[in-house]
This record gives structure tokens, C-alpha cells and sequence, in this order.
């Protein structure tokens, strides 16, 4: 997922709003837990990040609480594997943990997170039926819910209103052939159709994953109790075929290249038309061009809407010493005048737009009305996402960079790669 960092002036009103609910009559009782230390893992806390905003938030808690908060800050490539080897060795390190959306699965399997079902039936404060239901089936796993939403990340297509214009584009393209007639026509007039980072392991299953998710296909299957791929059919090969067709609007060298900084700076010089993000993308991007940005639905194929759902999590360590103070923490975030503050992006509540900063209310409402659509590059129980994405993308370049292969034969080449890295990991 793309982490986010949000605007200092957005940061400093959302940090104001933790600290002005005073007369608001107090759901718990204070100093319940005077005394105590509360462990927090979090992969960074850069001004204008979640762990910021969570550093900020804690505040509030500890006045409430009568405890003290510990932060340990991790960077995000070291972060899952920590929690791993801190589990597997007994330790008790931890009571409350960030945990990405794709991993959540992995790490409830290995037993690292704490089931929450027992605590939020005994909770007035943190239900389930307050968040969109994406952002609570993706912490799900064997009907449990392991993690809430710490910031539901909705991607979609986001486009310069200015380049669609100038191409004879009265509305954003709402259909894959009408996306393809698109790229086709900017690159006609020399613009770049798509910003991505087009070197990154997202590129395959989370990017462009999408225009496989909204024709009806998927990259796994469940099949009894173990996985299988599936691409190997007409839909995979139909994905292929129109990958190739973007990417053929696409220079060679800025698929093979482009980063985060190159992506931004041809979105903010005005030469790419378009861009696969979240809400964030706005906040990144500098303000002459962001008046010229608009949200709109993945265009579709032969399948139904789509928006892709990832994010960060808040769960419990298993291991934890603290399990109903660290429950204590999570009903705190999750508390409708808490969540948005201590969130860089959307909170994956339902009521959230009652709480959207003037700033956020400018392009925050099209991505929350989004995540009903949301969905992850598998289902929530499929715990091999990263070995997946990681095998995928040089073969994934290999046959959609080039149209030498057959389209058949080259979802054939993904399907085996995909059921390697599941049969590898059994």
C-alpha cells in the first residue's frame, strides 16, 4: 500500500479535534487502568502519517486512562517480519500492533493477533455494523475478525479534467474499451496516459489488477481447503490482451522505471492524464494541479464495480499482557470523534463524512462512497499475497511489455507462476 502523508494544515486540524471533545460525557471510566503501560508498534511517526496522528491521538488516551503509551517505531520492510519473530519466540513485546491489510491472514494464521469477535460482543463502544463491510471482511479470517481499520485505503482512477478535455472526453471513461480508446489518444497528443509506478510488485495484482477484477476475473480460487490459480481461462487472457493495449500507449523505458518521484512529477507537470490512487494522491500532489483532478469509478469490464481496498490495521498482540487495555485503545480510535483525527486518510466508518475536515470534504466523499466497492487483490483468507505479487511481477513484464506471446498461453505462463508460489508455500 502507498503511505500516505497529508498536508500540514489538514494535519494541524485533525490534531485540534483530539483534544476538543471536553464536554463531551465520558463513555469509560477514567484511571480504570491507572498505572499501566500500553506497547504500540507502528512503522514510522513522520509528521502527517497515521503513526503520527495515532502518537497525537494517544494523548487523549493517556489523560483518559491514567496510563502511559510506549511507542516502538519499525520501518515498514521490517515490520511484519518483527512481529513474526517476536510471536514465534514467545515474547510479549507488544499489546497493540499495525498490521497492513495483506497480511492480516498470514499473521491470525501464525497466530500473532488476538481474535476480537468476544471483546466487541462485550463493547457499547467498538461494533462492527459502524465500519463499511470491506474494511471489516478484509481483517476476517475463518469468520473471525482479527484487526479493525486504521485507514481504509480506496483506490481508483483519478484523472486530469483538463487532459480529458483536451482529448474530447466530456466524462471520465466509464468502460476498459473506452479506457483503452483513451490511452490511445493521449498518447496521439504526446501526453502520458498513466502515472504509476510502474516498478513497483503493486503494478500487476493491485494496479492493474483492477481491469481484471472489474471483467469478472480473479488471480486465486479456493477449492475445497487449499488455493489454486485462476487465470489460466478466456478471462485471463482477455486481461492480458488489454494490458497490453495500455501499455502500448505507454513509452518503454517509463514502464520499466517510473518511481514514486517520477509518477508525481509527471502528474503535477500536467503531462499524465491519469492515475491509479487513493485519497492521499490529492494531498501529494501540489494545489494547481489538484483543482484540476477528479475521482471517478474503475472503468468496467464484463464484471461488477470495483475499488481497491487495502490499508492499514490496528489489531492485539496475542502475546500481549495488556489484551483489555489494548481492546480499550482500539474502542478509543475507533470512536467516531477519534477515528477521522487519528487517521491520514478515510477511518472506514460509515458516519465518517460527519466528521471530514472543511479541507477533506473537498475530495474525501467520491473515495468513501467507493469503498462499498472495495475489494483486495484476493480474498481475505489467502495468506500468500506477498509471495504472489513478488513472484508475479517479472513474469507479469515479461509477457505484457511485449505482444509476443500469445495472450493464451501468456495467462498460462502468470496461472503457473501464481500456483508455484502456492504449491512453494504449502
Amino acid at each position: 500500500m502507498k503511505r500516505r502523508l497529508i498536508s500540514m494544515g489538514l494535519v494541524a486540524a485533525m490534531v485540534l479535534s483530539l483534544f476538543g471533545c471536553g464536554g463531551k460525557e465520558e463513555k469509560k471510566a477514567e484511571g480504570t487502568a491507572e498505572g499501566k503501560e500500553l506497547t504500540v508498534l507502528i512503522d514510522g511517526s513522520t509528521e502527517g502519517t497515521d503513526g503520527y496522528l495515532i502518537k497525537e491521538g494517544a494523548k487523549g488516551f493517556e489523560e483518559e486512562y491514567g496510563v502511559k503509551v510506549n511507542f516502538v517505531e519499525t520501518p515498514y520492510a521490517e515490520l511484519h517480519q518483527k512481529l513474526m519473530n517476536v510471536g514465534a519466540s514467545g515474547g510479549s513485546d507488544f499489546d497493540v500492533v499495525f498490521v497492513e491489510s495483506d497480511f492480516v491472514s498470514q499473521m491470525a494464521k501464525a497466530g500473532i493477533l488476538e481474535p476480537l469477535d468476544t471483546y466487541e460482543e462485550k463493547s457499547d463502544i467498538l461494533k462492527w455494523d459502524d465500519f463499511v463491510q470491506s474494511t471489516i471482511e478484509r481483517n476476517s479470517v475463518d469468520g473471525s475478525v482479527y484487526a479493525i481499520p486504521q485507514v481504509a485505503d480506496v483506490q481508483t482512477t483519478i484523472y486530469n479534467k483538463d487532459v480529458l478535455a483536451d482529448l474530447g472526453f466530456e466524462n471520465p471513461p466509464a468502460t476498459i474499451e473506452e479506457f483503452i480508446d483513451y490511452c490511445e489518444k493521449a498518447k496521439a497528443k504526446d501526453y502520458l496516459p498513466m502515472a504509476l509506478r510502474f516498478n513497483s510488485t503493486a503494478i500487476p495484482c493491485q494496479l492493474m489488477g483492477l481491469f481484471l477484477f472489474t471483467d469478472g476475473g480473479e488471480f486465486v480460487e479456493k477449492e475445497g481447503d487449499s488455493w489454486k490459480a485462476a487465470l489460466d481461462n478466456e478471462t485471463g487472457a482477455k486481461w492480458i490482451e488489454n494490458v497490453r493495449k495500455i501499455f502500448a500507449a505507454i513509452d518503454g523505458d517509463t514502464l520499466a522505471t517510473m518511481d514514486d518521484m517520477a509518477m508525481y512529477d509527471a502528474l503535477n507537470s500536467g503531462k499524465a492524464g491519469c492515475t491509479i490512487g487513493g485519497a492521499w494522491m490529492y494531498d501529494a500532489l501540489n494545489e494547481e494541479v489538484r483543482e484540476k483532478l477528479i475521482t471517478a469509478p474503475f472503468p468496467r469490464g464484463a464484471g461488477e464495480q470495483k475499488a481497491l481496498m487495502s490499508g492499514w490495521n490496528l489489531g492485539i498482540f496475542a502475546n500481549s499482557k495488556n489484551k483489555d487495555l489494548a481492546f480499550q485503545f482500539l474502542e478509543y480510535k475507533a470512536d467516531p470523534e477519534h477515528a477521522g483525527a487519528m487517521t491520514a486518510g478515510l477511518s472506514g466508518r460509515k458516519d465518517a463524512e460527519e466528521y471530514f475536515t472543511e479541507e477533506q470534504k473537498a475530495y474525501y466523499p467520491q473515495f468513501q462512497e467507493l469503498m462499498q466497492y472495495g475489494t483486495g487483490i484476493s480474498p481475505a483468507d489467502f495468506h500468500l499475497r506477498s509471495e504472489m505479487t513478488t513472484a508475479v511481477l517479472p513474469v507479469f513484464q515479461e509477457v505484457t511489455f511485449s505482444g509476443d506471446m500469445p495472450a493464451d498461453q501468456a495467462a498460462k505462463m502468470l496461472n503457473d507462476t501464481i500456483q508455484k508460489a502456492i504449491d512453494d508455500n504449502k
